[in-house]
Order: structure tokens, then sequence, then C-alpha cells
């Protein structure tokens, strides 16, 4: 039998046509595979809007051209700055038995001779575009930036108020000591130290407050993604997943920066600011005890003299 197109073989005995079909499952699986390569399209598109994928590109402007080199594009691929002729010393082309001879002598049938194109490698060099360096470069994360951003705006709020609380609370110390005599004494040093601690606390609270806000931030983003990768396994298309993505980071940072002030310390010292009280009744009891030995009072000694 002598394969032809005409018979349904081709010239290797492969047959080109067959009887019958498959049922139209061909084209099932090519819209399946079309189906999969759309949703893997807009996966990728959401996770590259909320997480920047990595990227290489050319570093170092080439100024000249050396052959024995390695060149870059600007996207970190290699330069190829060669003409390519396809030859084959069977060919009845007179070009292309003598590059073919040539190829042919180096112990090659048939193959590619190559020759450096200067117009494109001295364009690639004049426009900036040829680089004897690659990089790996990983661009800013903008939703981190965000959550750090978040995260130091609720703590400035809030240790802020700590500040003021602590200001408030200082000044009518200061003022009860003065009145009742007791700057400098044991109850100023206490009731300082106490509302120094106080404040302390406040600012370690307002951090974890801080914290909170930021990790409810990242958590209604990751949220938010989740949802947006359901919807593309559904059919959604790679524009309306980027759209949709683009959007809901919006909303999800306007809605954050309306919160920022909404989480408070509360009142951090309380009563705290009459902590001079305490050394004003001690000061009080000691001076009864002063006045009662003076002025005919119980007398607070246990023994006496004479009789």
């Amino acid at each position: 039998m002598i394969f032809s197109k005409h018979n349904g073989y081709s010239p290797d005995g492969r047959r080109l046509c067959h009887k019958g079909g498959d049922g139209g499952a061909s084209a099932m699986r090519r819209q399946e595979e079309e189906r999969q390569a759309r949703i893997n399209a807009a996966i990728k598109t959401i996770n590259d809007i909320f997480d920047p994928p990595e990227y290489k590109q050319g570093t170092n402007a080439a100024s000249e051209f050396d052959p024995d080199k390695t060149y870059y594009n600007k996207d970190g691929s290699v330069f190829d700055g060669r003409k390519k002729f396809n030859v084959n010393s069977s060919s009845g082309n007179a070009f292309n038995q003598i590059v073919g001879n040539i190829v042919d002598q180096v112990g090659q049938t048939s193959g590619s001779a190559s020759a450096w194109d200067m117009d494109k490698i001295n364009k690639a060099i004049a426009n900036r575009e040829l680089f004897t360096g690659v990089e790996t470069v990983k661009p800013e994360n903008k939703r981190e930036k965000l959550y750090d951003e978040q995260r130091q705006a609720v703590y400035d709020i809030n240790a802020k108020d700590v500040n003021r609380q602590y200001g408030d609370a200082e000044k009518a110390n200061r003022f009860g000591l003065a009145r009742n005599g007791l700057m400098g004494g044991s109850a100023d040093v206490d009731s300082n130290a106490r509302l120094q601690e106080m404040t302390n606390e406040g600012l370690v609270k307002a951090g974890g407050i801080a914290d909170n806000a930021s990790s409810a931030l990242r958590t209604a983003d990751e949220s938010a993604r989740q949802s947006l990768i359901a919807m593309a396994q559904s059919g959604i298309d790679t524009g309306t997943a980027q759209q949709m993505a683009q959007q809901q980071l919006e909303s999800t940072s306007q809605r954050a920066q309306g919160e920022r002030s909404g989480a408070s310390i509360g009142n951090l010292f309380g009563g705290l600011s009459q902590a001079y009280l305490r050394g004003n009744t001690n000061q009080n009891t000691t001076q009864n005890v002063v006045n009662n030995g003076y002025n005919g009072g119980n007398s607070v000694r246990k023994t006496y003299s004479g009789s």
C-alpha cells in the first residue's frame, strides 16, 4: 500500500482521518481546558493584586558589546543578538547549499548558522535596552504597607490619649500634694511612681489595640481574596476579577481608616489622680498623735517616771 493524503494516510503511515467520530469528546475536552485556563488566569490576577509576585529585570546598561559575554533584555531574559538562517544541505537553494556545506564541515547535516545583528545590538545599546546583569525584584506590597500604617495610626491615637490622661492625672495629683503639704515626701514619690506605672501599662495596651486593628484589616483582605477566588472558579473573566479585586481592596481600606478611632483605651487612671489622699490620711494620723502627746490628749507612751 502506498501511503498518501489521497487514501487518508501521511507519508510516514499515520492515519489522517477516521471513520465515525468521538461523540464530541474532543470538543468537550477542549472547552474544559479553555475554561480551566480562564479560571487559572482569573485566580492569578486576583493573587497578583493582593500579593504582587517577584519579577526579573536587567541591570547595568551596556555601553559596548562583547560577543563572549551574556547580555540581558529589560525584562531579564537573555538577549539574542544573532541573525539566524535556516539551512539544509539537501535543499536546492544555492545559498542554503553554500551555508549548509559550512555547517556540514562541523559534522552537521542541517541546522542554523548565525551572525551578529549589529544593527539590533547597537540600537539596544543606544536605547539603553541592553544590560550586563539581571536581578530579581520584589515589588512593594501596598497592602503590607497599609497594615503597618493602620497599626501606627491606631497606636498614635491611643498613645496620645494615654499621655493626655497622664498629664491630667499628674497635675491633679501635684496640686493635691501641694495643698496638703506632702510635696517631696513618700506620698509624692509613691503616687507619681504609680502614675508612671499606669502610663506604661496604657502604652502597652495601646500597642495591643493597634496590633488587633492591623490584624483585623489583614483578615478582611484575606476573606475578600478567598471570596473572589471562589467567584473566579465559578467563571468570572480576568478583567472582571481584576476590577472586583481592586474595588474590594479600596473598600476595605476606606473602612479601616474610618475605624481607626473606634478602639479606645478608656479611662486609665480613674480615681488614681487622688493618690495623694492616702498620704494625706497618713499625715493627719501622725499630726493627731503629735497633738495628743502635747495637748493633754491620750498619750501614746507606755511607761511613766515617778510614782
